[in-house]
C-alpha cells in the first residue's frame, strides 16, 4: 500500500481519511492559516473570487494563485460539512496538453487591474513545471483555448465524505467543483503549503 508521500509524487494528490489538514500540511512546508469554503451566490461572495464569477455554477479548470509570484505548491481540502453528495475533479494533463500549454500564453489581469502575459507552464529545473491556469483571470492569448481545457474530462473524481482530506500538488494539477444546488451544504477547509 502506498503511503500519501508516495501518492503524491506518483499522481499529484492524495486522498486521506479523518487526518487533519494541518498535520500533513506541516509536513510538506510553510502552512497557511485555513479558510473555510461554501457554494455562494454571485451576490454574495468577493467579486475577486471563484464563486464572485461562476456563483453556484461548475467552476472551471484551474490552479490556484495563478498569477501570483509565489503560488502555493500543495492545497490541502478538507470537508467540514455535507449535506449532499458532492465531490472535486482533478486533471492532470496529458502530454499533448502539457505541450499545448508549454505554446500558451496568457493575459493576466490582477485586483488593480494591471496587465501582464504569462506562460501557462513555467519550467523549474530538474524537469520539474508549475502550471499556471485559471480562466477568470488568466486569458489565453496563443495556444490551447479555455473551450480545449475545458473539454477534457477528469483525471480523478473525489467524492467528499466527513473528515476527507484531499492533498494536491498545485503546481502539476488542476481542480474544479461541479455545479452546487442552492440548499447544498458543501463546507470546506482550504489550507496552503509551500514548500520550504
Amino acid at each position: 500500500m502506498m503511503s500519501w508521500r508516495d501518492e503524491l509524487e506518483a499522481h499529484g494528490w492524495a486522498v486521506l481519511d479523518h487526518i487533519a489538514a494541518h498535520d500533513v500540511a506541516s509536513k510538506l512546508g510553510q502552512v497557511s492559516p485555513p479558510m473555510r469554503l461554501e457554494p455562494k451566490d454571485t451576490d454574495d461572495a468577493r467579486p475577486w473570487s471563484l464563486s464572485g464569477v461562476y456563483g453556484l455554477g461548475a467552476f472551471p479548470w484551474h490552479t490556484d494563485g495563478a498569477i501570483s509570484s509565489n503560488p502555493p505548491r500543495w492545497m490541502l481540502l478538507q470537508t467540514i460539512e455535507l449535506s449532499d453528495p458532492t465531490w472535486t475533479e482533478l486533471l492532470a494533463p496529458v502530454p499533448d496538453t502539457l505541450a499545448g500549454l508549454r505554446r500558451t500564453t496568457l493575459r493576466a489581469v490582477d485586483r488593480a487591474g494591471r496587465v501582464s502575459y504569462l506562460p501557462a507552464v513555467v519550467p523549474l529545473g530538474d524537469g520539474r513545471l508549475r502550471l499556471r491556469w485559471d480562466p477568470r483571470i488568466c486569458t489565453p492569448r496563443t495556444g490551447l483555448t479555455v473551450d480545449e481545457v475545458e473539454g477534457h474530462v477528469p483525471t480523478a473524481r473525489v467524492e467528499w465524505q466527513p473528515g476527507r482530506l484531499l492533498v494536491v500538488d498545485n503546481f502539476r494539477i488542476m481542480h474544479r467543483r461541479p455545479a452546487v444546488h442552492g440548499q447544498t451544504k458543501r463546507l470546506l477547509e482550504r489550507t496552503y503549503a509551500w514548500d520550504r
